[in-house]
């Protein structure tokens, strides 16, 4: 069997890009997977007289122009609602509206009839929706030269319906028994390239937050406002990223924004093709999700056709921009996607502090997700090697940053580290007591025997940098101040007096062997002065040292820590 892609083509993605040969293999089989599913959840409907009519209609449609079955196919959604039907949780009422959309696109006469709504809505995938359909009748949709009337099926006249343009949505003629029509809307983020504003589709909301409902005509014209100014910074800027998205994104869903107003952006691998999103403030953050989700696109499509990992796997790899473990496949995701949002401030750093800490911060967040997925046993050969692809990528990109933005990175990123160690991982009592008894004997530890586990644990939201030291550095680097209520051992660390800092820490934990802001205000101003193995331990390895602190109350944390890297370096964890 001949592989989808070549090596070349495959070391190409890996590099974060993918040219458009590459793209278009991507797209071909997210088509060919589309329509297998659209057959095996016809299958499932078990022989229903609409699913039969669906098919037929669907076939002579692809007799007369495959393109047109093919535009309403790659409808994200279709996935979605497959799959429910393959699970007996969707019927074949989506089925019919794919085929009258497909059928009339292709020109063709037909006419189909549909089981009233529940809601007295119809959508038309690709199309837009029939609105204020009576709860008491089915729908008639009748196809002729490449226009749809849709009407409320009781025979006579066709006077109380819509009759609309199938390739469009564009209304042709309204009828007068109160049946409206909302076409979908579109918009053209690159020269002759269209995407849907999705809002209507009922399987369109497959994410983690809810889709919002139909935009107001403002908002949906300042996101097509946006989604234009955001291509055209990308072909400027990140032209083989811009060149993905005009071959891959179908449909642009708006999500609700969140409470905090800060924009969210999601993928869904029911749904490739399209990408999810609350409206951002401008067009370069727009650029920005576009790019992170695009990647999340390129890598769903590729595991599609090649296996990069074995399927599953146990939840116990960090991902620096979350605080709970993760599986291998999810791990792979986020790097890949992190990538393009390093790329895309790479192409920024030139704005200012913010945006060189921003280049700088995800360059060696993907660098420490890149280090751990080299290693994971549960990469398949081909996985093995997009892997090394994607961190050569990385260690290609050597621009100069400024010292006091490296250090903040550093400092923001071995938190995270501490962090999660101290969330996620349990040392072995029995190595603590080993240990312990070791230190009061006063003989070197053997460190390098203990091993930690990975708890499981509930989803947990990406990290923030808005307290503790990490918090106060990056505020000060940004001419923020000090975060409210940061600590005096914070604003002390952030200050540059690292003395200071590491007495005060070293109180704390002594006070509370739980303050999780003070190991990590141990950890990094060990590292500043001066005790640097400590550091290690202590940025790798927090958990042994806080186990080791409880067994121990009256050993120094610090002393601790130094007394475990000396005989042999610790098990780096979480890096």
């Amino acid at each position: 069997m001949t592989a989808p892609l070549s090596a070349a083509q495959l070391a190409g993605l890996a590099g974060g890009h993918g040219d458009a040969a590459t793209v278009a293999v991507l797209r071909g089989g997210q088509l060919g997977r589309r329509r297998l599913l659209t057959v095996a959840a016809a299958r499932a409907c078990h022989g229903e007289p609409l699913v039969r009519q669906s098919l037929d209609l669907l076939t002579r449609a692809e007799h007369a122009d495959p393109a047109a079955v093919a535009a309403v196919l790659a409808h994200p959604p279709v996935t979605g609602w497959a799959r429910a039907a393959l699970d007996g949780a969707a019927g074949p009422v989506y089925l019919a509206a794919l085929a009258a959309a497909a059928a009339t696109r292709a020109g063709l006469t037909f006419t189909l009839t549909l089981p009233r709504p529940a809601d007295g809505v119809l959508p038309l995938p690709t199309v837009g929706a029939a609105t204020g359909l009576p709860l008491d009748s089915p729908v008639r949709l009748c196809g002729e030269a490449g226009t749809l009337r849709i009407d409320a099926g009781r025979g006579g006249a066709h006077d109380d319906g819509v009759r609309i343009e199938a390739g469009g949505g564009r209304l042709l003629d309204a009828g007068v028994g109160g049946i409206g029509w909302l076409p979908v809307r579109r918009t053209t983020p690159f020269p002759a390239v269209e995407v849907l504003i999705d809002d209507q589709d009922p399987w369109r909301d497959c994410y983690h937050r809810p889709s919002a409902p139909r935009l107001d005509d403002v908002s949906a014209d300042r996101l097509d406002r946006l989604t234009v100014e955001a291509g055209r910074w990308l072909r400027a800027h990140l032209p083989a990223h811009a060149d993905a998205l005009a071959g891959l994104l179908r449909t642009l869903v708006p999500l609700r924004p969140p409470p905090s107003g800060n924009p969210v952006s999601a993928t869904s691998r029911d749904a490739l093709g399209a990408i999810a999103l609350s409206v951002p403030v401008d067009a370069r953050t727009l650029a920005l999700l576009l790019v992170h989700e695009s990647q999340h696109t390129k890598l769903g499509a590729l595991l599609d056709l090649v296996p990069l990992h074995r399927v599953g796997g146990q939840a116990r790899y960090r991902a620096p921009w979350r605080l709970d473990p993760r599986p291998v496949g999810a791990l792979l995701q986020g790097a890949y996607a992190h990538l393009g949002v390093a790329e895309v401030w790479r192409c920024r750093r030139h704005e200012g502090i913010a945006a060189a800490f921003e280049y700088a911060y995800w360059r060696e967040q993907t660098i420490r997700a890149v280090r751990q997925l080299a290693d994971a046993a549960e990469l398949t050969e081909a996985g093995r090697s997009f892997v090394a692809d994607m961190a050569s990528t990385l260690r290609g990109w050597r621009d100069p940053v400024d010292g006091a933005v490296e250090a903040a990175v550093r400092d923001v990123a071995d938190a995270g580290a501490v962090r999660w160690g101290l969330a996620n991982l349990v040392p072995d009592p029995d190595d603590v007591e080993r240990l312990a008894r070791a230190w009061r004997q006063g003989v070197p530890p053997d460190a390098g025997r203990s091993v930690s586990t990975v708890v499981p644990a509930a989803a947990r939201p990406a990290l923030t940098v808005g307290g503790g030291p990490e918090g106060a550095v990056r505020h000060r680097l940004l001419g923020a101040g000090g975060p409210p209520g940061s600590s005096p051992s914070d604003q002390a660390y952030a200050a540059g007096n690292r003395e200071d800092a590491l007495a005060g820490y070293r109180r704390r934990v002594a006070a509370d062997c739980g303050d999780v802001d003070a190991w990590v205000g141990l950890a990094l101003s060990a590292h500043h002065t001066g005790q640097p193995a400590a550091a290690g331990v202590l940025t790798n390895r927090a958990e042994l040292v806080r186990a080791l602190s409880h067994t121990l109350p009256d050993a120094d944390p610090l002393a601790l820590a130094a007394w475990l890297a000396q005989p042999t370096p610790p098990v780096a964890r979480g890096q």
